[in-house]
């Protein structure tokens, strides 16, 4: 079951979430000794990023890292790591230590072993991921149909990362060669929180709630599992 928490403006839920994430990370700091946000791009978390930065945890503590990546250089203007490095990268956060997915490599495909190794020797389970749902149903860039979907969605891949060519539409843009967390990779969490806002993608989280193949709406590989809890915050 997905924990649902609805809010009726959006700097309400980012206050309630900013304070969700402080106590998740500090309690993760407090037990385990280190803690390890995985986040999402968009321009929907940024503000969350912002007020996130400006907390005081233990940031010296505190791992960063990427669920999907498109495979641009860092500087490019649809970089997830641009963003995050504008956005939560910044304050009291500006030392962190973050780990990007982008490598030398020409494709992602190329890439994909070198970013494996980094994931891997991140601590798991991660502490928490915040990953968003595009109005096609996809969430990292496990995008629908896209080649490579089926082995990242596949229960039997122990990879944490895959590399996936989304087909392109208005939501994937011209930047369809992309790296992203797996299922298995995003199900390493000890919490997922799906942010997203708007009536329509409500509307389509709805659809993914309902029975129909994982392939149609990739999202679902989040919802009908057990092994990692997932919360929804969400506002029009």
């Amino acid at each position: 079951m997905v924990r649902e928490f609805f809010f009726e403006q959006r700097n309400h839920l980012f206050t309630a979430l900013v304070a969700e994430c402080h106590d998740v990370l500090s309690e993760a700091i407090s037990k385990h000794g280190h803690a390890v946000l995985l986040v999402s791009g968009g321009t929907t978390p940024a503000p969350l990023y912002e007020a996130l930065s400006k907390s005081d945890l233990n940031w010296k503590k505190i791992k960063i890292a990427l669920v999907d990546e498109r495979w641009v250089d860092s500087d490019h203007s649809a970089s997830n790591e641009a963003l995050i490095r504008r956005s939560l990268l910044i304050n009291n956060a500006r030392n962190v230590e973050f780990v990007g997915m982008k490598t030398a490599a020409a494709t992602a495909a190329a890439g994909q072993a070198e970013t494996e190794s980094r994931y891997q020797a991140l601590p798991q389970p991660f502490t928490l991921s915040i990953v968003g749902m595009g109005i096609d149903g996809h969430t990292a860039s496990l995008f629908p149909h896209a080649p490579g979907l089926a082995e990242a969605l596949s229960e039997d891949n122990t990879q944490l990362t895959a590399a996936i060519d989304a087909i392109q539409s208005e939501v994937t843009g011209p930047n369809t060669e992309r790296l992203t967390l797996t299922r298995n990779g995003l199900l390493k969490s000890e919490r997922i929180v799906i942010l997203f806002t708007g009536e329509d993608k409500l509307a389509v989280f709805g659809q993914a709630q309902q029975p129909g193949p994982v392939e149609d709406m990739p999202i679902r590989a989040l919802l009908n599992q057990e092994q990692a809890p997932v919360e929804l915050y969400w506002a029009p």
